[in-house]
This record gives structure tokens, C-alpha cells and sequence, in this order.
């Protein structure tokens, strides 16, 4: 028998035994639109869609249909609390770096976490090139944020 037809066979029979690559018993989430108590208007769909996206990474992302209430996957509800800006470095000019702080909160059916996150990011040459800065250090922590969130989500899940 060639290594190849091997390989073939072995890949058949491992989802027969039980074994597989995909985390099974865990239930696909639908992510709700975040509440955003922060007053950066675009920051609570920049954390909706990096949830979303980590979830579809690790196969949990539900599919949307519209399905009754009653069969309807269960939905992750995230809460952008805070975010906070402040200097990190001084230089002889002033500021030459600055920590972003996102304060975040996730529920759903029997969860529930809050976790903050930061990401540093440094000053530009002058305020639009700081506020690029600031911007994607946003992107940034929120991403880190949502995949810590779902991390825990999923090991919360694991220890039930």
C-alpha cells in the first residue's frame, strides 16, 4: 500500500472514530452590535467585526438566518466601556508616545467577562499623523481584545 492511499485512509477513518479538526459540542455564536459608551462612533463596529472574525476563524461563527427565537443560536452581546488615551513617554518636545487603553465587556448565555486591553503607539511628525497612529493602535488592541475574549469564551466553555 503506498504512503499516499495511507494518508487517504487514515484521513476516512479519523472522523469516524470521534476525532476531528473542528471544536465539536461547542455552539456557533451570533455577534449583536456592540454598545459603544465611548464617544469614538466607528470603535463599537471595529470590535463587532473583529469578534465576528475571530469566531469564524475557529469555525463558531452561526450563520445568519432567520430562524425563530426559540432555534436561534445563542448571541454574543459586547460592551466597548471605555477607552483612554494618555502619555506613556515624554521627550524633550513634549509627548513622544501615548498607551490606549479599551475597557471591554462580553455576555452570553451563562458567560459573562470584562478584560482590558492596550497597545502603545508613538507621536507623529505632527496631529494627523499622531491620530493615524492613535487610530491603528485602535484597530490594534481591539483585535488583541477580541481574541482574547473569544479565547476565554472557548476555555470557559471547555472547563463546564
Amino acid at each position: 500500500m503506498s504512503l499516499e492511499l495511507r494518508w487517504f485512509a487514515l484521513a476516512l477513518a479519523l472522523p469516524a472514530c470521534g476525532y476531528s479538526l473542528a471544536h465539536k459540542g461547542q455552539q456557533p455564536l451570533r455577534v449583536a452590535a456592540v454598545r459603544n459608551d465611548t464617544a469614538e462612533a466607528e470603535a463599537g463596529g471595529f470590535l463587532a467585526a473583529e469578534l465576528r472574525s475571530e469566531l469564524h476563524a475557529r469555525g463558531r461563527l452561526a450563520e445568519e438566518s432567520d430562524q425563530p427565537a426559540a432555534a436561534a443560536p445563542p448571541v454574543l452581546e459586547g460592551e466597548l466601556v471605555a477607552l483612554r488615551s494618555y502619555t506613556s513617554s515624554l521627550g524633550g518636545d513634549g509627548a513622544q508616545a501615548f498607551r490606549l487603553e479599551a475597557q471591554v465587556k462580553v455576555r452570553t448565555a451563562g458567560y459573562e467577562e470584562a478584560l482590558v486591553g492596550s497597545e502603545d503607539f508613538l507621536a507623529g511628525v505632527d496631529v494627523l499623523g499622531t491620530e493615524a497612529n492613535r487610530r491603528a493602535a485602535l484597530r490594534r488592541v481591539l483585535r488583541q481584545v477580541a481574541h482574547d475574549m473569544v479565547e476565554r469564551l472557548e476555555i470557559a466553555g471547555r472547563l463546564r
